[in-house]
């Protein structure tokens, strides 16, 4: 059984019961909903963000605990259909019935399709179907005593020798759109037995991993314990699980479950099944779109996730609203922003641009204009291209600043860069800067016009990074700029 598969189990028990329970992973720096840890103002965390299960937004809900015969669902039955009648497909003891697959709460049961037994031509069928919460849920029960091996073994788990090459039982679902899928054996399963998931039935070469470098297969290798594969994001399809016997000795009888639930990867939190959840879907940038590390980042466990490039990793070009820019000086004055102890000219006047992004940025030919510099022939007043004294990579939440000239020496601030047309030429009555990509078609990254300014004091959004205003920068001491600094002179 894998990490996310392990995960999962607490998931799926978490939604089933609708209770808190304990953490089987380390906590995530901070309260985080979903982390199954009660942090904060929390007052539950079941491990989802799930309403109406008991702990919604990990605030209690009024739900009284699940019985036999309520019509809901709970951990410790397939199925509950609001009555307790043998014959039915759901028992009096909420079990699914052979020969029958139930779905969805309250429970709905039908008899498998004629000729169904579970073959490779002729699987036993799971129809999924909306709970009280919209998610999609279906179960069956079977019995291998009396069945064959039809799957040879295959490794599992990393599992020496392969398992599989007991007596199977095929079975097979459909989705209509992109879900996050639990398949789950309770621990009621009378053998040592091990689940796949194909997407063609006994041919475990369509075996479909869980994530990148995983199988889809869970061998907990002993008898009576609970199998799980989660997925996220499985598109529509249909699909085929093989319920197999650990050797030829393994048989008996089982049950089989499948949760199916809105995919909540990429909307920005951390929720059990996701490695990592930047907000969006988009690849190379640190996080996959089935919310995965990718090769060469690092991730963070904050909401959304910010993930750093390190060796071996590749830097994105920025994109418009990838950058912002957080501080400027547009009337230096007699300002000594560079800390070079010298005012000459323009060479104080900066410009402070920060990572705004979850992704490690390029800054590889992007460039910096102002009005004049747009309007004209001068060319940009700067092109980032190498230098000994800045990096053209930038991580989130970091800053670069480009100074009109001059010999930078400002303590804790080493990511920078001189103009490279010699001055930004900005004007003290107000100005335009355009933050554009290179190239024949260049995107506009961020722009921003600025009125009047007073002489030797920046402006700078407020608050850091996601304010919407810029103002005056905060008189600290005598200190009325902070280039590559925040307002209150901390690093970013």
């Amino acid at each position: 059984m894998t990490r996310r598969s392990m995960v999962s189990l607490s998931l799926f028990s978490a939604i089933a019961l609708g209770a808190c329970a304990d953490a089987d992973e380390p906590a995530a720096p901070g309260p985080r909903c979903g982390n199954q840890i009660v942090e904060g103002s929390e007052e539950c965390d079941d491990g989802n963000r799930l309403s109406g299960d008991g702990c919604s937004s990990c605030q209690m809900d009024n739900v009284q605990e699940s019985v036999c015969g309520d019509g809901m669902v709970a951990q410790d039955e397939g199925c509950d259909d609001g009555a307790t009648a043998d014959s039915d497909g759901c028992s009096a003891t909420c079990s699914v019935e052979p020969g029958y697959t139930c779905a969805g709460a309250p429970s709905v049961c039908s008899m498998q399709p004629g000729g169904a037994n579970g073959t490779c031509q002729m699987p036993y069928v799971i129809t999924l179907a909306p709970d009280m919460m919209g998610n999609l849920t279906g179960s069956g029960t079977g019995d291998t005593t009396s069945g064959s091996n039809q799957e040879d073994a295959a490794p599992c788990d990393g599992g020496d020798p392969a398992p599989g090459g007991g007596n199977d039982h095929v079975w097979k679902f459909t989705l209509t759109d992109t879900r996050d899928v639990f398949v789950l054996m309770p621990s009621t399963v009378t053998f040592d037995a091990l689940i796949r998931l194909q997407s063609a039935a006994c041919d475990a070469m369509t075996e479909i991993p869980e994530y990148t470098g995983a199988d889809g297969c869970s061998d907990q290798s002993f008898e009576m314990d609970t199998e799980a594969l989660a997925y996220t994001k499985l598109p529509a399809g249909t699909y085929y699980v093989l319920v197999d016997g650990f050797d030829a000795a393994a048989k008996g009888t089982y049950e089989l479950q499948i949760y199916a639930s809105t995919t909540t990867c990429g909307d920005g939190q951390l929720d059990l099944l996701d490695f990592c959840d930047d907000g969006n879907s988009n690849n190379n940038d640190g996080c996959s779109d089935h919310c995965e590390v990718e090769d060469g980042y690092t991730c963070d466990d904050a909401s959304p996730s910010v993930c750093m490039m390190d060796n071996g990793g590749n830097a994105v070009a920025p994109a418009a609203g990838d950058l912002v820019i957080n501080e400027a000086m547009l009337a230096d004055n007699l300002a000594d922003t560079n800390c070079d102890t010298s005012t000459k000219s323009n060479a104080d006047e900066f410009v402070e641009l920060v990572n705004k992004s979850n992704k490690t940025l390029d800054l590889t030919g992007v460039t910096i204009d102002d009005s004049a510099s747009l309007a004209g022939t001068l060319g940009p007043r700067h092109v980032f291209a190498a230098a000994a004294s800045g990096s053209l990579t930038l991580a989130p939440g970091k800053a670069v600043v480009v100074w009109g000239a001059g010999s930078p020496a400002c303590a804790g601030v080493d990511n920078w860069f001189l103009a490279s047309s010699g001055s930004l030429g900005l004007n003290d009555t107000g100005d335009t800067i355009t933050v554009r990509t290179g190239g024949a078609t260049p995107v506009v990254i961020v722009e921003k016009t600025f009125g009047a300014s007073t002489l030797q004091i920046s402006k700078t959004l407020n608050p850091d990074i996601t304010g919407t205003a810029y103002i005056d920068h905060p008189m600290l001491g005598a200190k009325r700029w902070s280039p590559g600094r925040k307002q209150n002179d901390a690093a970013f």
